[in-house]
């Protein structure tokens, strides 16, 4: 929803002539389960199975609740059908078998035709300790050359960071607001509380 509130901002010529057949893709890391085998060797049982895998975000729709839906849709496909598996196996075994300067090009190639980069990792459910100290809150951040969405839960809330190139987004210093004020709205639509210090930067 910010990203479409933000296009409409800056008057963009794509938005007004595509309306929801623009495309505007990001790249979701999928993670598998460990099997019991990679569980019971100690250099593998830490490693996280995951590829990045192709989604459409829906930025077109200039409703939050049909941009849910449209998003709904293409992750449950995501879930439903082979092709984060499939992802999955040729990254792993393929790709190691094939020229570095293929490889890398390959690489450039994918994230040159996606327009950000959107992680969400599920936290502990409780407060964690510290150096003996109850930890109030945690962030997840990743540096990156693309547009980066970073999403984590901890104790019943959540945190985020945007990583962006501020010089390739004009008047950036809005998405933020946009950000929180696209979460606002969805919550709203959900029946969800927001807190009152959420709702106070929005205003």
């Amino acid at each position: 929803q910010a990203i479409h509130d933000y296009c409409k901002l800056q008057n963009d010529e794509v938005l007004k002539s595509k309306g929801t057949s623009i495309q505007c893709r990001g790249l979701l890391p999928v993670g598998f389960p460990r099997t019991q085998e990679e569980l019971s060797q100690s250099h593998t049982a830490m490693r996280n199975g995951w590829c990045m895998v192709s989604c459409d975000i829906g930025v077109g729709h200039s409703n939050v609740e049909d941009r849910l839906r449209h998003v709904h849709a293409k992750t449950m496909e995501m879930k439903e059908r082979p092709r984060a598996y499939m992802q999955l196996k040729i990254q792993n075994n393929l790709g190691p078998c094939i020229p570095v300067k293929v490889g890398q090009q390959t690489v450039f190639d994918t994230f040159s035709r996606h327009s950000l980069v959107l992680t969400n990792v599920p936290g502990p459910q409780g407060r964690v300790l510290f150096a003996g100290k109850k930890v109030k809150a945690v962030q997840l951040f990743f540096d990156n050359l693309l547009t980066q969405v970073d999403l984590i839960s901890y104790a019943g809330g959540v945190y985020g960071n945007i990583v962006l190139d501020e010089e390739q987004l004009p008047n950036s210093e809005v998405f933020g607001q946009l950000y929180v004020g696209a979460l606002v709205e969805l919550a709203k639509v959900l029946d969800v509380d927001v807190p009152p210090e959420v709702k106070t930067f929005v205003s």
